[in-house]
């Protein structure tokens, strides 16, 4: 565990588990490139039901994961460490949203796709909230989901690749947007309350929904 706010789990998955995954996974990118070229909408290349974010290179995880293979993702990731961190952090039920799983690429900026934009400073368990209701920051106490977020690397990541950079202080409440530019964040945390974990094929990180996330490119 970094903090109370954050865990990094290596070996979630192994290499043999992620293999053929990987694979279908490049496939698919290759398929989207392909689109692109021919001047085709991305769309013909997803899945009924599934979706893209062009913005974020990412699509929703039941594009290339048939249930089967979902149970066995969860299985592995509700097993051993990452499994006893979720359980912690989240009292009552869990239930994984797929409509917000995603596989995300990331890229140096010099090889941006077309529409892929910077990935600031967020909180997922912002997600849907109405900021604008409440311009002054006075949230209801209901206002940050009680989540979890799981990233899973699919290969090397965090030292010579893009990789994720989060905030360990534990947080329990959401910050306005203005607070999440990365001039805001840099000011408002200490420097040895980021971190970029290095991470390999398998290893995971869990952070709450609170936690300050953002990502990075080296410019390779």
């Amino acid at each position: 565990m970094i903090s109370a706010g954050v865990a990094f789990c290596p070996g979630v998955l192994s290499v043999a588990q992620l293999m053929p995954w990987v694979t279908r996974i490049d496939e698919q990118y290759e398929r989207i490139e392909a689109a692109r070229k021919l001047g085709a909408g991305v769309s013909a290349v997803i899945p009924p039901g599934q979706r893209f974010a062009p913005t974020a290179s990412s699509f929703t995880i039941g594009t290339i994961f048939p249930d089967d293979e979902l149970q066995t993702l969860f299985g592995a990731i509700d097993a051993g460490r990452a499994g006893a961190w979720i359980r912690s952090t989240i009292s009552g039920g869990l239930a994984c949203n797929l409509t917000q799983s995603w596989v995300r690429r990331q890229y140096a900026p010099h090889r941006y796709p077309p529409l892929h934009a910077p990935h600031g400073w967020h909180q997922d368990g912002a997600l849907r909230f109405d900021f604008q209701s409440h311009p002054d920051g006075n949230f209801p106490s209901d206002a940050v989901l009680p989540m979890v977020t799981c990233w899973i690397a699919l290969g090397p990541c965090g030292v010579g690749a893009p990789g994720l950079e989060i905030v360990t202080r534990r947080l329990d409440t959401l910050l306005i947007p203005g607070e999440l530019s990365n001039e805001r964040v840099r000011t408002r945390f200490a420097c040895e309350e980021f971190y970029r974990p290095a991470m390999e094929a398998g290893d995971a990180v869990l952070m709450r929904g609170t936690s300050c996330i953002g990502l990075w490119s080296r410019r390779k």
